[in-house]
């Protein structure tokens, strides 16, 4: 019986490292799974993360191009308001009888005016005897100055600048004083 009984215990034996085989092959399936899910959870994560800053940058280049959408157009109504400035420069040369006409033009210009500040759009400085900067000044002619303080000054604004929000929209067009040098 002895040989019965050493059988037996050999048969539970050999359950028992079945039965821990399996529960370690159990054990190493669990933490691949675990491994696997924390690892689909992190790309999700990630995943999520990218979505929402992508949203918000979508959302950022809307805005910037809704803001200069209309671009063009305030180019235009500059122009028109162009042509006030030269008319009231010019001092609209109408007979006494005409000042009703005169303020009637004059109420349209600030309008304008007002139509494009509600847009963003701005003066930019640009004043006589200001220092020319390239970046908001366009220099359409030099001037040949004696006085030596005047170079590189403005001599004459022939057309003002405007900048759409943050960006110019049109330098200021002017003329700039050049010192020359007597030999």
């Amino acid at each position: 019986m002895d040989n019965e009984d050493d059988a037996g215990e050999l048969e539970i034996v050999s359950e028992n490292e079945e039965g821990e085989a399996a529960v370690q092959k159990l054990r190493e399936r669990i933490k691949k799974c675990q491994s696997e899910r924390d690892e689909y959870l992190a790309g999700w994560q990630r995943a999520r993360a990218d979505f929402i800053n992508m949203k918000k940058d979508e959302e950022k280049a809307r805005e910037e191009f809704l803001k200069f959408a209309e671009k063009n157009m305030l180019r235009e109504l500059i122009d028109v308001v162009d042509n006030f400035d030269m008319a009231f420069v010019h001092g609209l040369a109408l007979p006494e009888g005409d000042k009703n006409w005169i303020e009637g033009i004059k109420g349209i210009h600030v309008q304008l005016a007002k139509l494009l500040e509600n847009h963003g759009v701005v003066p930019l400085d640009a004043d006589v005897g200001q220092k020319f900067d390239p970046v908001i000044h366009e220099a359409i002619e030099k001037i040949d100055v004696e006085d030596m303080t005047k170079d590189g000054t403005i001599i004459e604004v022939v057309k003002r600048g405007y900048k759409l929000h943050d960006k110019i929209l049109r330098p200021a067009m002017v003329k700039v004083g050049v010192h020359k040098l007597q030999n």
